[in-house]
């Protein structure tokens, strides 16, 4: 890739960030630039029609004593937990580390698509015990539907992704 607007997180001598058109997930040392982990999110068809696909902006991490854990919003609109020591996702957090971000959105089965157009290239942000995610269309353009997709945020329990709570936006 030519372009990669990620900006990493340093803990503790790690360095987190996405990386990549697919958004692939890497820890790093910080001393010597060895990779540590790396995850690779595979989305398939999901990813082919994501509004939002490219370089993501960054990740964000969480660490309550007893569990760490790296926070990334995928290509095709996931909400994934990866173990900050491992790069395993978080078998505890949605199914199989991921939680599907296009369920509980409002107009989001026009039939017409496959996927609904929404994304996010922003990484999620963590308050406490709650991941809070946003939402994007297609960048520089306007939905494809003027029913579209609404972009709710939203906000999911850092340990098990059960959503808490939805803004809904206008």
């Amino acid at each position: 890739d030519f372009t990669n607007p990620s900006t990493p997180i340093e803990i503790d001598g790690v360095l987190y960030a996405n990386i990549g058109s697919t958004r692939n997930v890497v820890a790093l040392d910080a001393t010597n630039g060895q990779v540590l982990w790396l995850w690779r999110p595979v989305e398939g068809d999901r990813f082919d029609e994501a509004p939002r696909k490219g370089p993501g902006r960054g990740v964000a991490f969480y660490d309550n004593g007893e569990k760490t854990r790296v926070l990334d919003v995928t290509p095709g609109y996931q909400l994934v937990s990866l173990d900050a020591k491992t790069g395993i996702p978080d078998p505890n957090f949605g199914v199989n580390g991921k939680v599907d971000l296009y369920e509980g959105l409002r107009n989001a089965d026009d039939p017409r698509f496959a996927y609904p157009d929404i994304g996010l290239s922003a990484p999620p942000l963590v308050m406490n015990d709650v991941i809070i995610v946003g939402a994007a269309h297609r960048t520089g353009g306007r939905p494809r539907s003027k029913s579209n997709t609404k972009g709710d945020v939203r906000g999911f329990d850092v340990h098990t992704g059960k959503l808490l709570w939805t803004f809904h936006t206008i």
